[in-house]
């Protein structure tokens, strides 16, 4: 078990990690094809890509591209669980994952999302699925 100190390192490794690497070849389709979100909801997402890659990509909904739908605004993020192989991080709207070098195989973690969109707001999770090749 990863001590707090070591925690906080990670988290703030990742969020160093989102300013200066460049983005992996990774596949993470959007995880909400409505475009609107509720509150206590629990999406689903997945997360392809390359061992020893660090995958960052902003949060994307399938729905949004219909005019009819309200732009949703994160305001905050974190992780409710981490990832038991690799390191996941979230900043503003943005999330990471990071696998352990040579890790292959799968992993997953958690983000809490604090978010508005119109008069709404509330907070809802995402699971993501990870699949390191």
């Amino acid at each position: 078990m990863r001590s707090k100190a070591a925690v906080c390192l990670s988290a703030a490794a990742v969020t160093g990690l989102l300013a200066t690497a460049a983005r992996a070849d990774c596949a993470m389709p959007g995880f909400n094809p409505s475009g609107i979100f509720c509150k206590g909801c629990r999406y689903e997402g997945v997360i392809g890509m390359s061992r020893d890659e660090i995958c960052e990509r902003a949060y994307r909904t399938l729905g949004l591209s219909n005019s009819t739908v309200t732009p949703v605004q994160i305001v905050s993020n974190r992780i409710l669980q981490r990832a038991r192989h690799g390191i996941a991080g979230a900043s503003e709207n943005t999330i990471a994952y990071a696998p352990t070098k040579g890790f292959v195989g799968e992993d997953e973690f958690v983000v809490e999302v604090n978010y508005r969109q119109a008069q709404d707001a509330g907070k809802f999770t995402v699971h993501y699925r990870v699949t390191v090749k």
